[in-house]
This record gives C-alpha cells, sequence and structure tokens, in this order.
C-alpha cells in the first residue's frame, strides 16, 4: 500500500516547525518517538497504511529510523519539504493538538505499554517494527497517562540516547554480509577442530 506522503522529511518538518512545549522537542530522541507514534496512530486508523515510508527499528533507546537519525544527527535540513495533502494535514493537525503538551516522559509511558516495540524487541536486537504490529497496539487510542501497569508483562523502559547509544548497526564484532537473494548474515566462525591424520583443520 502506498504510503500517504511522499518522504519521512516531509512530515519530520512540518512537526518541527510547529510549537511544542517540551524542552526536549529538538532533540533527535524527541522528534523519533513523535514520528514513530504518528506512523503507529496513522495506521491504526487507516488499515494498516502508512503516514510516511519510514522503518522503524526497536532499540534500547526506543524506536528509531535510523536514516533519520543520522540526518538529524548531523543538521541535514530539507529547502523546500512538500506540504501535506488536505486529509494528511488534518491527521497532522489532530495528532499535534493531542502531544503539543507531552513531554519526554509522556511519550516514553505510551512506548512502555506498546506491543509492537515489545514484540520486535523479542525477536532480537534492532528488529524491524512491523506497520501491522503498529496498527494493532494503537487499535483503541493511547494508553491513559498514569495507567497502572500490566502485571504480565514488565513495562519497557528507554535510556535517553545519542549516536552511540541508539546502537543502529550491528556491533563492532560482527560483520554484515549479504546472499545472493538480499538476505543478511553475520560472520561465523566455527569452534570445533577436527584431527586428520595429524592435520588439524577447522570445520
Amino acid at each position: 500500500m502506498r504510503p500517504a506522503t511522499r518522504s519521512t522529511f516531509d512530515i519530520l518538518c512540518w512537526l518541527k516547525n510547529q510549537s511544542w512545549t517540551s524542552d526536549k522537542a529538538s532533540e533527535a530522541p524527541y522528534l523519533l518517538k513523535l514520528l514513530y507514534l504518528a506512523q503507529a496512530l496513522y495506521a491504526a486508523s487507516h488499515k494498516q497504511r502508512k503516514l510516511m515510508p519510514a522503518t522503524f527499528l526497536a532499540t534500547a533507546a526506543g524506536p528509531i529510523d535510523p536514516d533519520i537519525f543520522l540526518a538529524l544527527e548531523n543538521d541535514l535540513t530539507i529547502g523546500n519539504p512538500l506540504s501535506p495533502s488536505t486529509e494528511v494535514e488534518g491527521y497532522l493537525s489532530s495528532f499535534y493538538a493531542g502531544f503539543k503538551d507531552k513531554g519526554q516522559t509522556d511519550l516514553d509511558f505510551i512506548l512502555s505499554k506498546d506491543a509492537a516495540i515489545r514484540s520486535a524487541m523479542a525477536r532480537g536486537r534492532n528488529s524491524e517494527i512491523s506497520i501491522t504490529d503498529m496498527a494493532a497496539a494503537y487499535k483503541k487510542g493511547l494508553p491513559p497517562l498514569g495507567a497502572g501497569s500490566d502485571h504480565r508483562q514488565p513495562a519497557l523502559s528507554f535510556r535517553d540516547g545519542g549516536r552511540s547509544e541508539l546502537e543502529a548497526a550491528p556491533n563492532a564484532k560482527q560483520e554484515v554480509r549479504f546472499t545472493a537473494d538480499g538476505r543478511s548474515v553475520t560472520k561465523w566462525m566455527p569452534k570445533k577442530r577436527i584431527v586428520t591424520k595429524g592435520q588439524a583443520v577447522l570445520n
């Protein structure tokens, strides 16, 4: 299904141009969480359609789109962002009205209840958060702020992150390679030794 907007940067520019109460609103972690929630809530109310062509990963610092994070970190600016369509601007205005007074703690509380992030983290470090799971997680809207924890599942917590903490890439001990059909594989070294007629070889 085609996303509702041309680029994630167009949505980012629109959000950055609004007046946010939080003193963290200009920082990458806050903006990334806003983008994620905008995507998830849009998908929940539009039959799993993406608001923007973004891919979010579940990290210890919260959901991130690595390309957008690097752009924010390096102060990349878009000279002529495309204005959203009337339908999308209506959604964004509603989203802004609901989030303009929310601080970092509020966003972290909402995301701590996010089943889509939890599911992705269970699949492994920096796993992609599927749009299907995102839509399902917010089908009933946002969790009420200050609501008690679900004792069946421990609440997720997120650390404040700079570049080194967001870990949008494999660690230094991993070398990523790709198979002919595009699947990623990591470098692997066997540990078992087999001895054959006086010559030790790695198996």
